[in-house]
C-alpha cells in the first residue's frame, strides 16, 4: 500500500498537471492581479505622500498598506477557497466518491486537497514580494519577519479551518454555499485588507471585529511596517490562536459527518 507522502504527491502531481494545460487561464489571472495593483498604486498617487490618520499607526501610505494586506490576504485566503473549489470540481468531474475513497485518514486527505494550493500560492507570493520591492519600490526593511510568520501561521490555519468547513456545503448541498459567499464578499471589506477598518462606522465595525481576518491583517501589518514585537502585536495573536483552537477540531469533525452522510444518503456522486 502506497504511504501517505505517496499519495499526497500523487494529488499535487495531478493538481499541477491540470492547472499547466490552462496556461490562458494562468496567464489572464497574472494580468487581472497585475490590473488590480494598478488601480491601487494610481489611488495612492492621487493621494500623493501624505498618511491618513487612519494609516498612520501602520506607518504606511495607501498603496504600500494596500499592497502588503493584498498579498498576505491572497495567501491566508488560499485555505479558504482551496476545499470547496477542489470538492466542487470532484463533482462536476464524476470523480468525488473515488478520490474520497483513497485510503488516507480525514487530515491527509485535506491536507492532499490543498497541497497544491498552497504550494502554487507561496509562489504567488514570492512574485508579489519580488513586485513590490523590484518594481513598485516599497521598503521591508523594518519589518520584524519571525513575528511576522508567526502571524502567517497562525492565520493561514484560521482560514484552512474556514475552508473546510465551506466545504461540507459543498458535500451535502452541492450548490449553495453561505460561508463561501461571506469569505468572498465580506472577509476583505470588512476586514482590513483595501483599508483600515478604523473606516468604518461604529456598527460595522463591530462586525470586523468578529472576523479574524481582521486581527491577522492588523498584526501583519505592523509587525512588517513597523517591526512589532510579540508585545504589541500579542492581543490579536492571542485572538488568532483562539479561532484556531476553536475552529480547527470543528471543521475537521464536522466535515467527517458530512462525507459520513452524504455516504449514507448516496448522494457523494451526485452533483
Amino acid at each position: 500500500m502506497k504511504s501517505t507522502a505517496h499519495i499526497i504527491a500523487a494529488f499535487i502531481r495531478r493538481d499541477f498537471l491540470a492547472e499547466r494545460s490552462y496556461r490562458l487561464s494562468f496567464a489572464l489571472g497574472a494580468l487581472a492581479t497585475l490590473a488590480n495593483l494598478a488601480v491601487f498604486y494610481f489611488i495612492g498617487r492621487l493621494f500623493g505622500g501624505a498618511l491618513a490618520p487612519q494609516l498612520e499607526p501602520y506607518g504606511a501610505g495607501y498603496f504600500t498598506y494596500v499592497f502588503t494586506a493584498m498579498a498576505f490576504f491572497g495567501y491566508i485566503g488560499t485555505g479558504a477557497g482551496s476545499y470547496a473549489g477542489r470538492l466542487r470540481l470532484e463533482q462536476t468531474q464524476g470523480t468525488l466518491e473515488a478520490t474520497l475513497s483513497t485510503p488516507l485518514g480525514v487530515l491527509p486527505f485535506l491536507a492532499a486537497m490543498s497541497a497544491w494550493n498552497f504550494l502554487f500560492a507561496t509562489f504567488e507570493l514570492v512574485v508579489y514580494a519580488l513586485a513590490g520591492i523590484f518594481v513598485f519600490n516599497l521598503d521591508f526593511s523594518a519589518a520584524n519577519w519571525p513575528a511576522a510568520a508567526l502571524v502567517f501561521m497562525l492565520s493561514a490555519a484560521c482560514f484552512a479551518a474556514l475552508g473546510i468547513l465551506s466545504s461540507c456545503f459543498v458535500v451535502l448541498f452541492k450548490r449553495g454555499n453561505p460561508l463561501a459567499w461571506v469569505l468572498n464578499n465580506f472577509e476583505g471589506l470588512l476586514g482590513g485588507v483595501y483599508f483600515p477598518v478604523a473606516v468604518l462606522p461604529a456598527w460595522l465595525l463591530a462586525v470586523s471585529n468578529l472576523l479574524p481576518v481582521t486581527y491577522a491583517v492588523r498584526a501583519f501589518q505592523l509587525a512588517v511596517h513597523r517591526g512589532a514585537g510579540l508585545a504589541a502585536i500579542g492581543p490579536d495573536l492571542l485572538i488568532l490562536a483562539a479561532f484556531d483552537i476553536v475552529l480547527i477540531p470543528a471543521s475537521v469533525w464536522l466535515f467527517s459527518l458530512s462525507v459520513n452522510r452524504a455516504r449514507k444518503a448516496g448522494t457523494l456522486g451526485e452533483y
